[in-house]
């Protein structure tokens, strides 16, 4: 059977021209003899359509268009998404209910389903209710449906009997998050596998966040492995954009079909563009994924957002600081619409520095868009002196700041009235989530592009624009490098309000942070105290940067945190105020990761784990003084290619072998018998890796780690230990959490380093 994807990019609000384009997809798909074409969910009027889905009258509207695709369908199926009703039947609001539906029909009638009911429509099963989705508001699911209308809650399920080529199709059809059903009570795919469908048909309207694809070919693949025997998996997204209130949302399209193994065998492009595409289902082809596709996703927003909102007749008006965010939104912005409607502003004080300034003429030199420079010196000096007429008090330095951020926004406001523009803003998500921004001064704007794009990404894509535009229009200067390291600058960032001024985050670390915080299903703080306990932070990403700012001791590290949660808490406010952003992780500002103006109680278990970090024992990897202050040994050891842990007699938890040193004993015979006394080694080589002292409560212990390579154990000495474990990795309980992860840790990059220096 011959297929024709048809992803669409869907203009919320506008089922005239998405009508329009279906229309001319299908005449296309029918020249090109294709048996079935698919659209995306709610394909007619947009998915993102908040209270507009409560207008009656629009609604009505909505469903008339459902005959008018259904004569489209003369010699080939189509399946579509578009609101439904059932007359008699009333949603929970008490009114005509709506129905997220999927549609079917082939040559001017609806398709057939085995058990007669509802021809040519299935309904939504599963309502999602998180992050910017509010289905359950506007649309009654499958499921309470079939309470209604007392039936089985699978009736939907039933399969629909697709007659083409002197042959009967067996077609299960579902919407969008009825393929992810892993936290539901009910499984779409599994009913249509038990009622022996030749396919399954999902489609959908689902934002793009970083990674979703890779989400959603695991999703297959649980199914395919689930359940068997699985059959070939058609699904069709939409692409652009749509927003929900305070959220821009991206769809990448990225419809794909699997076959019954769960392999991918066609692809529409997942560049966030418009595809018909026509397939054989028995047949594979080669399908090419997008690079650079943060930045895609940006560009998209705001090509998109510029042609559905403004028509493309708007100015873009941005303030160029030569700093690293406004460049990035600059170089977007002309990616996205082309110089012509671009006016850039350099808004100096005696604060700018040469370097800012000269990045900003660079940059618009080498875009080619208009750049307009002045002082506002003059302005703040003036804004000051009025100040005093209303004061006692001195004016401070945070309130000069503060006047210069507002006067900015003041200048990009008027210029933007005289040149009937709109103005873009260039704050990043760890500004946003810390409140390092100033209400109606770099607050404003018509839409965020960068609003849920961390510090750390956007370096990532600075470096996308430039390798893209095969030139350096994001300067170099502002993009870190890690040398030996450390963290290196040319220019830090900086907000240039004051002398000397430099921005307070800990970039990098603050951005892991702040995301954690916010993404979905949203992080709670007490796991990332309970990581910490454990030292499981200090593994991957996060631990390289936590370290690079000095924070693996206990009270640093608490104090650096509360500090950051005092800030986000209190930065509620101004993101309640900031303009729509751009959604790109699972927990973006705005109509995704939800806020509240409230002063929260922390948790009892928070409050418990931060006891018990700030009374951690301190690690640091050093030597006493006088040798003979090490009294404790600990073995790493290794026998067939696995670590040793021992279990203590009487416990339940896990350890390194080692113990304490006895008299007149050397550091390396007290290794030596521990091992044995531990575990029963007896042949082995063993030696020192390095030094470790553990403070607690001001008092300081000394230790030796030895690495140890064991070829032949004998039955274990009758000693304190019960049994000895083979272990891959450090388990996950242990005796001493509070010491042995972290001298694990060092022993492994000890040993990387000694392997990498003997090649």
């Amino acid at each position: 059977m011959k297929i024709a994807m048809g992803q669409l990019n869907v203009k919320a609000g506008r089922p005239s021209e998405n009508i329009a384009a279906m229309k001319v997809m299908i005449q296309k798909a029918k020249e090109d003899h294709a048996d079935l074409i698919v659209f995306p969910e709610l394909c007619v009027s947009g998915y993102l359509l908040a209270d507009k889905w409560l207008d009656n009258d629009w609604c009505e509207s909505l469903i008339a268009y459902n005959e008018e695709i259904r004569q489209c369908s003369q010699g080939i199926g189509v399946i579509w998404g578009n609101l439904g009703t059932i007359e008699g039947i009333r949603g929970r609001d008490g009114r005509k209910v709506r129905l997220n539906t999927a549609f079917f029909a082939y040559n001017g009638e609806w398709v057939k389903r085995e058990n007669g009911l509802y021809d040519g429509m299935y309904v939504k099963y599963l309502n999602p209710d998180y992050r910017v989705f509010d289905d359950s508001r506007y649309f009654l699911s499958a499921l309470e449906l079939c309470e209604q209308l007392v039936v089985d809650r699978n009736f939907m399920t039933s399969p629909f009997l697709f007659e083409i080529n002197n042959h009967v199709e067996r077609i299960g059809l579902e919407v969008c998050e009825d393929m992810w059903n892993g936290d539901y009570s009910f499984d779409p795919t599994r009913e249509y596998l038990r009622e022996h469908v030749s396919m399954i048909v999902n489609i959908s309207s689902s934002p793009w966040t970083r990674n979703k694809e890779i989400g959603r070919s695991k999703q297959i693949m649980r199914h395919c492995l689930d359940i068997y025997p699985f059959v070939p998996f058609v699904y069709v997204n939409a692409c652009g954009m749509q927003n929900s209130s305070k959220t821009v949302c991206v769809f990448d399209g990225d419809s794909t079909i699997w076959n019954k193994a769960g392999e991918v065998i066609h692809a529409c492009n997942d560049a966030f563009m418009e595809e018909l595409k026509v397939v054989d289902l028995d047949e594979a082809s080669a399908v090419k994924k997008t690079e650079h596709k943060l930045l895609k996703a940006l560009l998209c927003s705001l090509k998109e957002f510029d042609e559905q909102l403004f028509d493309r007749k708007v100015k873009w008006i941005i303030g160029l600081s030569g700093g690293l965010d406004s460049s990035v939104n600059a170089a977007l912005l002309t990616m996205a619409l082309g110089k012509e409607r671009i006016i850039g502003l350099n808004m100096a004080t005696q604060y700018n520095s040469t370097v800012t300034i000269d990045n900003a003429h660079q940059l618009t030199k080498r875009l080619g868009i208009e750049c307009r420079d002045g002082m506002i010196q003059p302005l703040v000096t003036a804004s000051e002196e009025v100040l005093k007429q209303y004061i006692t008090q001195d004016v401070t330095e945070f309130a000069l700041e503060n006047i210069q951020a507002r006067i900015r926004g003041s200048v990009l406001s008027a210029v933007s009235q005289l040149e009937n523009g709109v103005i873009i803003n260039n704050g990043n998500k760890v500004e946003m989530a810390l409140g390092y921004c100033t209400l109606y001064g770099d607050t404003i704007g018509c839409i965020a592009p960068l609003g849920d794009v961390t510090k750390a990404e956007l370096f990532e894509l600075a470096r996308s624009i430039n390798e893209t535009l095969h030139e350096e229009v994001i300067p170099t200067n502002l993009l870190p490098e890690m040398v030996m390291g450390e963290l290196k600058w040319q220019m830090p960032p900086s907000a240039e309000l004051k002398s000397n001024q430099s921005d307070p985050m800990k970039w990098f670390y603050h951005d892991y942070l702040v995301q954690r915080l916010c993404e979905y299903p949203t992080y709670q703080i007490e796991t990332l105290l309970a990581d910490y306990l454990d030292g499981s932070i200090m593994e991957g990403e996060f631990g390289k940067w936590l370290r690079l700012y000095h924070l693996e001791k206990p009270a640093a590290f608490i104090e650096d945190l509360e500090w950051v949660l005092s800030k986000f808490s209190a930065g509620v406010f101004k993101r309640l105020q900031t303009p729509p952003i751009v959604m790109v992780s699972r927990g973006s500002f705005g109509s995704d990761f939800r806020e509240n103006q409230m002063k929260v109680e922390r948790s009892q278990r928070y409050l418990d784990l931060k006891t018990q970090i700030l009374n951690k024992p301190t690690i640091t990897f050093s030597a006493p003084k006088d040798h003979e202050a090490v009294r404790y040994a600990v073995i790493m050891a290794r026998y067939q290619s696995k670590w040793i842990f021992v279990q203590a007699k009487n416990r339940d938890t896990l350890e390194i072998p080692g113990g304490k040193r006895e008299l007149n004993e050397t550091i390396q015979e007290t290794a030596v018998r521990e091992l044995f006394e531990e575990t029963g080694a007896v042949k082995c080589t063993c030696k020192p890796l390095f030094n470790y002292c553990v403070e607690s409560k001001g008092e300081p212990s000394w230790g030796q780690l030895f690495f140890a390579d064991i070829e032949e154990l004998e039955p274990l000495p009758e000693y304190e230990i019960e049994s000895i474990v083979l272990l891959d990795k450090l388990p996950k309980k242990l005796t001493y959490p509070a010491i042995q992860p972290y001298l694990y840790r060092k022993a492994l990059t000890v040993l990387k380093e000694e392997l990498n220096g003997s090649k």
